[in-house]
């Protein structure tokens, strides 16, 4: 299994900041991964989304389904597709869960964010490690920043 997780302080209210990371429409003002984010059905446990981005120099698209969601402190979601370039993305892992959490901290909120995945095999979990962790890593840092930023 493969964890990455990253937090950080933000400057404004735990209320405010589940505001922003709880609603898909505002993915792509603070979220790395994400231009765009469209809610497909439901809310809450077992909504469905599809995040829309870039891998590298190819688009890419992640269904979403959510697993968790506990107002103001939580939400989890796991991919059930990926494709690059509308076709389906190499299996790298047999699972992957994003999770991120709020936490009041004074007048400020801590944000952690949290990527687990399962490698299909050892070959690719290796592969993982090695180009995978880094850039996954990078952007969580990036989203803390630009989550801080799109609340100032």
């Amino acid at each position: 299994m493969i964890e990455i997780e990253r937090a950080a302080r933000v400057a404004a209210p735990s209320a405010e900041v589940w505001a922003v990371v709880s609603d898909a429409g505002r993915a792509p003002d603070w979220f790395s991964f994400a231009e765009r984010t469209d809610v497909l059905s439901g809310d809450g446990v077992g909504q469905k989304r599809r995040q829309h981005g870039r891998w590298g120099k190819r688009s890419s698209e992640i269904d979403q389904e959510v697993i968790e969601f506990t107002p103001g402190r939580s939400i989890a979601w796991k991919h059930t597709a990926e494709r690059l370039d509308g076709k389906p993305a190499p299996v790298f892992a047999s699972s992957s869960v994003f999770r991120i959490e709020v936490e009041p901290d004074g007048d400020g909120t801590i944000v952690k964010l949290r990527a687990v995945q399962q490698p299909a095999d050892r070959l690719r979990g290796l592969a993982m490690k090695v180009f995978g962790t880094r850039d996954i890593t990078r952007r969580m840092e990036e989203s803390l920043v630009r989550l801080d930023r799109a609340l100032r």
